[in-house]
């Protein structure tokens, strides 16, 4: 059959568009358009040539290059799927005017599963609330395109859909019951398996509550405790229990969940519901949290852990600030003795104890009755009155590094047996012996202060107060011995006398001599002279000494040698000329060093502790000596003919200055009558021979600035002591002096003594105004002199001061004719009497001065 016009036009375009590249490629679809698909659904291949009519086309199914349908007039090709038939799909288009002319679509990969899937159901949550809902949510994992079916059943009845090919993949539902679904697609239908059945529970308004039965603020390991759930409401109803916890336990299904032993794999939270049947409960109760810590150890106090005697103490047992314990408390008289349990099981924390020992407590609370740790150890020590003494063996206050010492305790009131001792060392962390004694090797750690305490033996917390301190003072240093002479020369025959003496000086020493090389023996004892760390020499040689003390001997280091020489036994003496008692100041002597043996020609030196020198002579004269001169002086002579020889050393001269003397002058009697006689007698402090005695009458002065005196007869250096005065006619006053040596040095003028010379008969008389026993001073007083005589004069003889002076009035007072007005001020003890140029003389008056209690001083008169 030929072609026609149109065909062959159609044809032409067709070739153009190949030839050209115009022409677009067939496209395969699948209905349902899904990747995932499972045996047993049904899909519809679709081929679709892009271009003319789907009749102008004859269309070819290959499945994995094989030919599943030939060429046929139908463009869509439908397949029931087994898993065998995944793989990939293509479809070729054939013209139907040009054989050769044809078109391939894109290859189609299907994944074809074995098995049916299931649905999967699932709830925003599993209980309704009261007057609330739940979101059901239906899945089918790894595919899409479906829609659902959603089924319900309840206790005693079938199950019913509720919705079926529903598109969205949620339901909302405010009943109870068991919830399924299942998925759908395709034409014929594909269902995927039923889900599993979701419980939907429906909440009551009863609330539920986790606590802890008992009401305590902290659980601790070990304990028994009981967690009970309890529902609020509905207390007739039987409930069944559910719990749920972060613990690492499975609490049981009943209301209470006991702990018989809490540890801490029950810490966390816990929370529980009641539940009616399987599909009414209670809401979850609020989590309660179960925390459970260690054991406590309770903490023990004391006010005091010393019981002065007589007294007591309290003590305290607390866990933490908790008050549901109650206290157990223990007590132990030593570490290895029963424990006495001496309060049980009591509220209070504190109990008051009279006893020392070791003290300890406990808590305990539940019941059975759960405990604490047992608290810490404390130590109560009861004073006893006895006081211990401390002591040490030698009882030196210096001790030397090496000495062995003993320091020793004593406890009166009681035998050593029943005591244990304790020491201390406060100022060293050095453990010490709980002996009686302590025996030390000393050392400088051993410094410091030692004490001691007794502990009962029987009940070692009765002790004894601490004994007062005793402090060992240890030197690093070992001392050194020092040895002295009190000459290093002595005469044949005589001997030397060695000290020997321990730096720094303590008590206690024994000394040990030694002569010659150091190799030597100890002196015997038989040359030991002193105990008192001297001895006596008479042997020339090098000596030297050391120290020893305690048991064993302690030593100390020798001494350095000293070397002793013998000499010619001549020995010098210092001799004093005049051989004075007394030297006084300015006098003149000569200190001569004289040496037995006169034939012999010396050489001289002196030696002396005063600040003058003597020279190198056997003779020293002093022309003037003074206070500077005073010391001791010694000489020693060297033979001019043998330089080597030489005497030792004199004895000690001792030169004494004493400042002038003043003697003293006594008169017997002091009223020289006529006919009779008055002896003065001149007394020097010292009386010795060479004393010449002066005698003096005071002669009245014209000033009170000097002294006069006029030398009596045969007055002047007599050598008695003593000088009689006979009859006079007037009174007078008396001194004295005394001299001595070559020049002669005179000594200071005695204190005036006067001596009263009247004739009893006399008509003459001396009066005082204002005619009173008592005067005051500063008063104004008038001396009246009357008699047989028109010329008067009134004479003062003053007692009083360093001078005793012998004045008129007209030296100290107004005279005018028989009348002497003079101030009381101007001399306080004095002699008054009236005198006229015919010899006639009155009586005499004294004043004197004496304190006043009105803070004023008097004058009393009274005549001789």
């Amino acid at each position: 059959m030929g072609l026609t016009v149109l065909s062959v036009l159609s044809l032409f375009v067709l070739n153009i568009t190949l030839c050209c590249g115009d022409a677009q490629d067939a496209e395969l679809s699948l209905k349902p358009n899904v990747s995932h698909l499972f045996a047993g659904e049904s899909v519809t291949f679709i081929c679709d040539m892009r271009e003319g009519n789907a009749t102008d086309w004859l269309y070819k199914f290959n499945w994995n290059d094989q030919e599943m349908v030939h060429f046929t007039k139908s463009s869509s090709y439908s397949l029931y799927l087994t898993a065998e038939l995944s793989g990939n799909y293509q479809c070729i288009g054939r013209h139907n005017g040009l054989t050769d002319f044809t078109k391939q679509s894109n290859n189609l990969t299907l994944s074809i599963s074995a098995h049916r899937p299931t649905a999967t159901i699932t709830a925003d949550k599993t209980t309704i609330p009261v007057g609330g809902s739940v979101t059901l949510t239906c899945s089918v994992q790894g595919s899409a395109g479906w829609t659902y079916d959603w089924f319900r059943q309840i206790p005693d009845s079938r199950e019913v859909a509720i919705n079926t090919n529903s598109l969205p993949n949620f339901i909302s539902v405010s009943d109870e019951g068991i919830y399924r679904c299942r998925g759908r697609r395709g034409n014929p239908v594909f269902f995927t398996n039923l889900s599993k059945v979701y419980h939907i529970q429906k909440t009551l308004s009863n609330r539920a509550f986790v606590t802890l039965q008992q009401n305590w603020t902290q659980i601790f390991s070990g304990e028994m405790i009981t967690i009970k759930c309890e529902i609020q409401g509905g207390e007739n109803t039987e409930w069944q229990y559910e719990w749920r916890t972060t613990s690492s336990k499975t609490p049981p299904t009943h209301s209470e969940y006991n702990i018989s032993r809490a540890s801490f794999s029950y810490n966390g939270q816990y929370w529980c519901k009641g539940r009616r049947d399987v599909f009414f409960s209670t809401a979850w109760s609020d989590a309660f949290t179960l925390k459970v810590s260690n054991k406590p150890r309770p903490t023990i106090t004391a006010d005091r852990r010393t019981i002065p005697a007589g007294g007591n103490a309290t003590l305290s047992c607390s866990v933490g600030s908790y008050n549901e314990w109650k206290y157990f408390w223990f007590r132990r008289v030593s570490v290895f003795t029963e424990i006495q349990v001496i309060r049980n099981k009591e509220p209070d924390q504190m109990i008051t104890v009279t006893q020392g020992g070791i003290y300890y407590c406990k808590g305990g609370r539940g019941n059975p009755v759960f405990f604490t740790e047992d608290s810490d150890p404390i130590t109560i020590e009861k004073r006893v009155s006895n006081k211990a003494v401390v002591s040490l063996e030698p009882s030196w206050p210096l001790i030397f590094s090496g000495e062995k010492i003993t320091v020793r305790c004593q406890i009166s009131l009681g035998r050593r047996t029943e005591w244990e001792y304790e020491w201390s060392k406060p100022d060293s962390s050095t453990g010490l012996a709980n002996n009686a004694s302590i025996n030390l090797n000393a050392s400088v750690i051993s410094s410091g202060s030692y004490r001691c305490m007794g502990k009962n033996k029987q009940e070692l917390y009765s002790v004894t107060e601490w004994s007062d301190v005793i402090t060992l003072t240890v030197s690093g240093n070992r001392p050194k011995s020092s040895i002295s002479a009190d000459s290093r020369v002595f005469p044949e025959g005589d001997t030397v006398t060695l000290t020997c003496s321990v730096t720094p000086s303590t008590p206690g020493w024994s000394y040990y001599w030694y002569r010659g090389k150091k190799t030597s023996e100890p002196l015997t004892m038989a040359e030991v002279l002193h105990s008192d760390g001297q001895i006596g020499v008479s042997q020339e040689g090098d000596y030297w000494c050391r120290g020893g003390r305690g048991n064993p001997v302690y030593y100390t280091d020798y001494s350095d040698v000293i070397s002793i020489k013998q000499t010619v036994r001549n020995r010098p003496a210092v001799t004093l000329h005049p051989n004075w008692p007394e030297v006084y100041s300015g006098e003149t002597i000569t200190l001569k060093c004289e040496i037995p043996g006169e034939d012999t020609e010396w050489d001289y030196e002196w030696a002396t502790s005063s600040s003058h020198q003597p020279p190198n002579q056997n003779e020293y004269k002093i022309n003037s000596v003074s206070t500077s001169h005073r010391g001791h002086y010694w000489c020693k002579g060297r033979m001019r003919s043998a330089q080597q020889n030489s005497t030792m050393w004199s004895a000690s001269f001792e030169l004494k200055i004493v400042y002038k003397r003043r003697p003293v002058l006594t008169v017997s009697p002091s009223w020289l009558s006529p006919g009779a006689s008055v002896t003065l007698k001149c007394e020097i402090e010292h009386p010795s021979a060479g004393w010449s005695f002066y005698w003096y009458k005071a002669v009245p002065e014209l000033s009170e600035k000097s002294s006069s005196y006029e030398l009596l007869p045969d007055g002047s250096g007599t050598a008695q002591d003593s000088y009689i005065i006979h009859g006079q006619t007037h009174t007078a006053g008396y001194v004295c002096r005394a001299g001595r040596g070559d020049p002669e040095y005179h000594t200071d003028h005695s204190q005036p003594k006067f001596v009263w010379s009247a004739d009893l008969n006399s008509a003459a008389s001396l009066t005082v105004s204002p005619n009173s026993v008592q005067h005051f001073i500063y008063d104004s007083v008038t001396l009246n002199c009357s008699g047989n005589s028109s010329q008067w004069r009134v004479m003062i003889f003053t007692q009083g001061g360093y001078l005793r002076k012998l004045l008129e009035c007209g030296n100290g007072g107004i005279m005018t004719e028989s009348t002497c007005n003079i101030d009381l001020d101007l001399y306080q003890d004095a002699v008054y009497w009236c005198e006229s140029e015919s010899g006639q003389f009155s009586n005499g008056i004294n004043i004197t001065s004496r304190y006043d209690p009105s803070n004023s001083y008097s004058i009393v008169t009274k005549a001789p």
